[in-house]
């Protein structure tokens, strides 16, 4: 994910896949020194399941590459290793973005969604210099508890400059505690690359990166070319690219709602969205709305305002979010008709962003790299250019002083020498995918990669937005392909497949039907939902809209059913944990029912039951609206049903 600020185009069909033309390399010198770096092993921040080939630890390197024997840093580092009879002995080395994104805590899970990517390799998932488990990781508590203080404030001019001076503190507090920010860059962070192959054994590596980690990945295939083996990235930002200095959110908004223009449905369901859209944001701006908000996880609540900029930041954060785009026009046409609900859903779910990244490191990397050669008249003048409504409403004289070029202006480091923001020319085998919507990495950003790479091949994915590698198991089984051979174009028939975006529009919903469900190695049988998305096993999830959170669960275990009642409420995070509101006999068992209250305040339903073999549960979340319908015509239906196997 990349930090951008929220500042028209048409929409475009993805192009044919084909290979770029051939541009002779040229490459760039770069005095480095040999990368000295060791692996120290250690235990794994994360749970791994018994057996699992998995290696974490520390790869502790110079803080400066370039002087070797002055202070080092740890780089936290997870291995998933391959066991399979196929191995390949070149690993996958996963390049994460933000830049500032903590992945090491979550390698595990997130290797198994990775899995079609290298299948048959080592995967090497790392926290970068400064960010997450790495020691140090420059974190700013500041800045979050400065975003939660101004989600109830309406004057954007104010917001802005509480961030500002939360940054400064967390700046002041980052210096006297000895940290060098000026080491924290992404020069320093491909020699880490580098270093960790070294370190780790490997002779040759594959790298793969999206969003900042796609400009990590270039400026290593630029810096330290030699054991790279193939690379492939997506949501790609060039070298040559400002994050702040650019109107590629305000052109990913415009094509959005061009889009629903051009469906005759949401159209039709969503008339003049264009006109809807900038009146709101005009309406909100002048009369902010009152609204409460709660984070998703923690279920606790906060005082709001939605502003026309928050309804304006919410559409650009979720079109980095495949799956919510297609909600997007109902949440414009809502606001606009009074109705916030699922407005204040969407400003809610952004909670959960806020603290993904290490904000110190964000700052360092971006105020090194980002705004080399961009001045702050230039920032004006792309104001200047938007709509008003697709621009800021804070004081561009706020913006200046206290938006990133303040920022950048007033933290420890100096900028980069000019040749970092030269494009990469390479002749490195290089995938590059690309989301239709993407708000800040854009298709056109891509192909300008592609362009001075002589072996590399550009595909778009129609309907997706910033997250291509989460959004479609498509872009996962292409970079598969490509790893296996990267010397040939992939095969990637699934592209020309996929149905673009098919937005939410009003329409019955369909009826709720049960089927008989039974599962043999568990040892049970119910009812489930006809149509609902499975999960996993008699795990389904109904996905009616990409934020529908409801979802229904099967499941039988040996033991007992006060076992598994503990462990469910661990996992729910229920402390203490809820009394049964009745016991009765229905079907096959006596059951304990509970109702309760999720984070986020959906309401849930359980009925636990055993047999002196094993424990049985029914489980049910609901939206509040819609839970006694549920209720009767889903839940007790299958606690009626459930029944062991002879």
């Amino acid at each position: 994910m990349l930090l951008a600020s929220a500042c028209g185009g048409a929409t475009t069909s993805a192009p044919e896949p084909t290979a770029t033309p051939a541009v002779e390399p040229t490459p760039t010198v770069q005095p480095t020194a040999e990368p000295v770096a060791t692996f120290e092993e250690g235990p794994c921040p994360f749970d791994v399941p018994e057996g699992a080939p998995v290696e974490c630890g520390f790869v502790i390197v110079p803080e400066d590459h370039t002087d070797p024997d002055g202070p080092t840093i740890k780089l936290a580092v997870a291995v998933v290793k391959d066991e399979s009879d196929e191995h390949q002995p070149d690993p996958v080395i996963v390049l994460s973005g933000g830049p500032g994104e903590k992945t090491v805590h979550n390698a595990f899970a997130l290797a198994q969604v990775l899995a079609p990517i290298h299948p048959n390799r080592d995967l090497i998932i790392f926290d970068q210099r400064g960010t997450g488990l790495s020691e140090p990781a420059l974190e700013c508590p500041e800045f979050l508890e400065a975003m939660y203080d101004i989600l109830d404030e309406p004057d954007p001019d104010v917001g802005v400059e509480t961030v500002f001076d939360a940054l400064m503190a967390c700046r002041d507090r980052l210096v006297s505690e000895g940290f060098n920010l000026s080491a924290y860059n992404t020069i320093e962070n491909a020699a880490d690359v580098n270093a960790i192959s070294s370190a780790l054994g490997y002779d040759q590596v594959n790298l793969f990166g999206g969003s900042y980690g796609s400009l990590l990945a270039q400026a290593t295939m630029r810096d330290h070319p030699e054991d790279i083996r193939s690379v492939a990235i997506n949501s790609v930002l060039p070298l040559e690219k400002s994050i702040f200095v650019s109107t590629t959110t305000a052109n990913a908004v415009m094509r959005m709602l061009d889009a629903c223009a051009a469906d005759e449905a949401c159209n039709s369901a969503y008339p003049d969205l264009q006109d809807v859209l900038f009146d709101t944001i005009d309406q909100l701006n002048e009369e902010p709305v009152p609204i409460t908000i709660t984070n998703p996880l923690e279920g606790q609540s906060y005082d709001a305002v939605l502003t026309g900029d928050a309804v304006l930041g919410n559409l650009v954060t979720f079109l980095y979010i495949t799956q919510i785009i297609p909600v997007l026009p109902q949440a414009i046409y809502d606001v606009y008709n009074g109705d916030y609900e699922l407005m204040t859903q969407l400003s809610s779910t952004r909670l959960l962003l806020l603290d993904l990244t290490t904000r110190g490191m964000t700052m360092s990397v971006l105020c090194t790299d980002d705004l080399i050669g961009r001045t702050p008249e230039d920032l004006l003048n792309v104001r200047a250019a938007l709509p008003r409504q697709l621009a800021s409403s804070v004081d561009p004289e706020f913006e200046i002083e206290y938006g990133i070029f303040g920022i950048c202006e007033n933290w420890p480091v100096e900028e980069a020498d000019p040749w970092v923001k030269e494009p990469l020319v390479s002749d490195i085998p290089t995938l590059i995918l690309e989301g239709e919507f993407d708000p800040v990495t854009p298709p056109e950003y891509g192909q300008l990669v592609a362009g001075y790479l002589s072996n590399s091949y550009f595909f778009e994915f129609p309907g997706v937005g910033h997250d291509v590698l989460g959004a479609t198991e498509c872009a996962r089984s292409i970079i598969g392909d490509f790893f296996d051979d990267p010397t040939q174009a992939p095969d990637a028939a699934c592209v020309a497949e996929m149905p673009g975006v098919v937005f939410d529009v009003p329409g019955e919903a369909p009826e709720l039907v049960l089927e008989p469900f039974t599962d043999e190695e568990r040892g049970f049988s119910g009812v489930v939902p006809v149509g609902w998305e499975e999960l996993a096993p008699a795990n389904l999830s109904r996905a009616s809209s990409a934020l529908d959170p409801t979802y229904f669960v099967l499941e039988a275990s040996p033991g007992a059913a006060a076992e598994l009642f503990a462990a469910i409420m661990g996992q729910l995070g229920l402390d203490p944990p809820p009394d049964p509101v009745s016991s009765a006999q229905v079907g096959n068992f006596t059951w304990d029912f509970y109702s309760f209250e999720r984070p986020g305040g959906n309401p849930a339903d359980l009925a636990l039951a055993e047999d002196g073999d094993k424990a049985y549960f029914v489980y049910l979340v609901s939206t509040p609206d819609e839970r006694d319908t549920l209720y009767e015509q889903l839940f007790l239906p299958a606690v009626a049903a459930m029944a062991p196997l002879e």
